[in-house]
């Protein structure tokens, strides 16, 4: 016979948590290299792991997370994922990851697009104590803003290469936490 214990409970499962499901770098010049994160979190109630696998695709590259991670419950990790075009046109790759919740790998798509950029602008602002930043971008006054980037930017500046030159635009910079 086994011995029964009132009360006792295993803790809840993990849960791998992610903020967006792909990158999209947008416009990048060719030569710049522009930083998207992506932020995994465990919202379950005991500890994961996970790790990076590889990196595939022209011009992609990422860090922070590498050979391994242990998020308890309640942490989160920033994957820092860059695109550095060599060549106009579009590039695609994905990051692979993988997670003790999960026997499947993750595969977190990428994307970009090379171009020649004759103008650009360039924001610098102070950090905050955040997780990244989204740029939005308006070119009417009390017009609609339009966001920039697809995942949380993890640096202080931006580069908007799609403008024109004579044309008038407004930009405002959010902190993710």
């Amino acid at each position: 016979a086994l011995p029964i214990c009132a009360g006792a409970s295993s803790p809840a499962p993990p849960i791998l948590g992610m903020n967006s499901s792909s990158a999209n770098f947008g416009d990048v010049a060719v030569g710049t290299t522009r930083t998207l994160g992506v932020t995994f979190s465990n919202t379950g109630g005991s500890s994961l792991s996970m790790q990076q696998n590889s990196v595939s695709g022209t011009g992609f590259t990422s860090s922070g997370i590498g050979a391994g991670v242990t998020l308890d419950p309640g942490q989160y990790a920033t994957l820092a994922v860059s695109f550095v075009p060599s060549a106009t046109g579009i590039s695609n790759g994905t990051v692979s990851l993988t997670s003790s919740t999960s026997s499947s790998p993750i595969n977190f798509p990428l994307s970009g697009n090379g171009v020649v950029a004759t103008h650009s602008v360039v924001l610098n602002w102070n950090a905050s104590a955040s997780v990244g930043y989204n740029v939005y971008r308006n070119s009417v006054l009390g017009g609609s803003w339009t966001k920039l980037n697809s995942s949380p930017i993890t640096t202080t500046s931006y580069t908007d290469w799609d403008v024109l030159a004579g044309q008038f635009y407004l930009y405002a910079v959010k902190s993710v936490s």
